[in-house]
């Protein structure tokens, strides 16, 4: 779903028009660190998506421009801001044309925009904002390790927690789509940058090959 408000950068438009495999990234929890250590957190985390042959789509808000994919000027400035935004906060933030890192609820809203189903979203939590995003989203989002009381939450919402290999994870996701059983799903992984980009990386590709996902 375009967006008059959305811009993508060249990579990113490209690799959605040659269905090149893509996944969108959380800003968010790089703000939880220091300028530079966070710009660098953030280069290190794109050069693991281009590794795998994934292209990377890092999610903000720039000059009050909803942006798919960040040029290392944008990148430079949002981590100098080190501010976050949630969903709510965006209509504000972009009439103002202001500039932020997208919190898994706005991130997941900018993911849809662009038309992206793979998320890494490794601060995705219990917030409610998060939670109703997921539910309105549509999003396969692959995060950090969750907690029982959260699996819990997640549960009760009817969002399914995924595990497996690739192309497991690939068809449990389409298979829940055509059952109707539910949009949304997460995947748990370990804590680290590294292995959330391993595990998204390789399931966009197994969805790519698999299944023509919207």
């Amino acid at each position: 779903m375009s967006s008059k408000y959305l811009d993508m950068s060249p990579p990113v438009a490209a690799a959605l028009k040659a269905g090149t495999p893509i996944v969108a990234i959380e800003t968010g929890a790089f703000m939880q660190l220091p300028y530079p250590r966070n710009l660098t957190a953030m280069q290190e985390g794109e050069q693991a998506f281009w590794s795998r042959d994934c292209v990377p789509c890092f999610v903000a808000l720039v000059d009050g421009r909803v942006k798919a994919g960040l040029t290392r000027e944008e990148m430079d400035r949002l981590c100098q801001t080190g501010t976050a935004c949630s969903r709510v906060d965006l209509p504000g933030l972009v009439a103002a044309r202001g500039t932020a890192a997208l919190r898994p609820s706005a991130a997941l809203a900018a993911a849809k925009m662009a038309g992206i189903v793979p998320v890494a979203s490794p601060s995705l939590g219990s917030a409610a904002a998060d939670l109703d995003a997921l539910c309105a989203t549509g999003r396969l989002v692959f995060c950090s390790t969750l907690s029982h009381e959260t699996r819990r939450l997640y549960a009760a919402r009817a969002i399914p927690v995924l595990s497996g290999d690739p192309e497991a994870l690939a068809d449990a996701y389409q298979i829940q789509r055509d059952l109707e059983v539910a949009e949304s799903s997460v995947v748990p992984c370990a804590a680290s940058m590294a292995d959330v980009a391993r595990r998204a990386s390789e399931t966009a590709i197994a969805l790519k090959r698999n299944t023509s996902y919207t």
